[in-house]
């Protein structure tokens, strides 16, 4: 009779890994090479693992009625601490995988999940004690019952000078130290819809995803065949920013998969309305989870005139102090620290309707549409 040990040995490395993301909670796992995505700058995986052979895909689904409730405007918290508390599995998850590989003498790494960048230099984060600063004075400044000293005042006129004009430079495009999405798509986990988002055959695009890089060569799964996306186009409609192009479109090859997807409009597009900086831009009879709104435009510009707009808007967000403030706060905490470390209640996504109106069927994405187009609009 074969010992425990000598079973687990018949057992392909490629299944034990594949069985260990199981059981830890990952809903889908797939295996690519490394050099399969690595043409593509943001999913070359030496830049975190210099000689990784093979990339291991995890993916943890959300809780359909938690987006529903959340896309009706019923329940904002539950899908922040649920996103949360993903972003915690898929850390926990993926370090397992690590620690597997390592004691079977591959060398491994554990990617972050998200909002970690390669063109945005860490050592910007010692402004962000400075940046909290200054929003105190400023609400301190604009609240009639106390008086700024003329230590007070001397900072605030410092800080100003100094940080307001560094937040009109806040890049519009961001290179992620590694594209997830790559992966997932190389492994056979989904394909690329129309709106940029991974599609699953079993949960349509709610899904969050990490990567473990290593040097270990694995057996890499085939790509998905057919591809989920039904090209309703939904996505499109939900999304307040207008990032994609409704008719026009482009194309983006992952692996050996083509795809064709929205053609892209500016990302600060995306980035005025997902960053919460405004809740409404396109359409006026619905909002994101944001409150906040333009001050002299009723839409963003149509052309490159865009980025500058956007660019200002960070730091006037600063000067009105407030709400408006603590969410430019948060974005530059996020940009510079990340968010993988931070308790799962603080999450505070405000839109991402591009993604979560993806449901697993057809019936479910109109629904959720409806639920978006129905559920008003968000105002303090």
């Amino acid at each position: 009779m074969k010992t425990i040990n000598e079973k687990t040995e018949e057992i392909s490395i490629e299944e034990q890994i594949k069985s260990l993301a199981r059981a830890e909670g990952a809903a889908l796992v797939g295996i690519c090479s490394a050099d399969s995505i690595k043409d593509k700058e943001f999913s070359d995986s030496n830049y975190l693992l210099p000689g990784a052979k093979s990339v291991i895909s995890i993916g943890v689904n959300m809780d359909d009625e938690i987006v529903r409730k959340y896309l009706s405007k019923e329940d904002y918290l539950s899908l922040c601490e649920e996103e949360g508390h993903l972003t915690k599995d898929l850390l926990r998850i993926g370090e397992k995988i690590k620690e597997f590989l390592e004691e079977k003498g591959f060398k491994a790494y554990r990617c972050q999940v998200n909002f970690n960048y390669r063109n945005v230099n860490t050592s910007g984060k010692a402004a962000i004690p400075a940046i909290r600063n200054l929003i105190e004075l400023i609400n301190k400044e604009k609240d009639q019952t106390t008086e700024l000293t003329q230590k007070d005042e001397k900072s605030l006129i410092f800080l100003k000078k100094a940080i307001l004009p560094a937040l009109k430079n806040t890049p519009m495009h961001l290179v992620p130290n590694f594209s997830h999405r790559c992966a997932a798509v190389a492994a056979g986990l989904g394909r690329i819809g129309w709106s940029g988002n991974v599609i699953t055959e079993k949960y349509g695009a709610r899904v969050l995803f990490n990567s473990i890089l290593t040097e270990a060569e694995l057996k890499p799964d085939p790509s998905m065949e057919n591809n989920p996306c039904v090209n309703c186009k939904l996505c499109e409609k939900s999304c307040q920013g207008g990032l994609f192009a409704r008719d026009e479109s482009e194309s983006v090859k992952i692996a050996d998969v083509e795809e064709t997807i929205a053609k892209r409009n500016n990302y600060a597009y995306c980035i005025a309305i997902c960053s919460g900086m405004a809740g409404q831009n396109k359409f006026k009879e619905w909002s994101t989870w944001s409150p906040f709104r333009f001050d002299d435009i009723e839409r963003l510009p149509l052309d490159d005139s865009v980025v500058d707009y956007v660019k200002n808007m960070f730091a006037k967000a600063i000067e009105k102090g407030g709400k408006e403030a603590e969410n430019v706060l948060r974005l530059v905490e996020n940009t510079f620290l990340g968010r993988n470390d931070k308790p799962p209640e603080d999450f505070r996504p405000s839109c991402g309707f591009c993604q979560l109106v993806c449901g697993p069927t057809m019936q479910d994405k109109k629904e959720s549409y409806k639920l978006i187009i129905e559920s008003g609009c968000v105002n303090e």
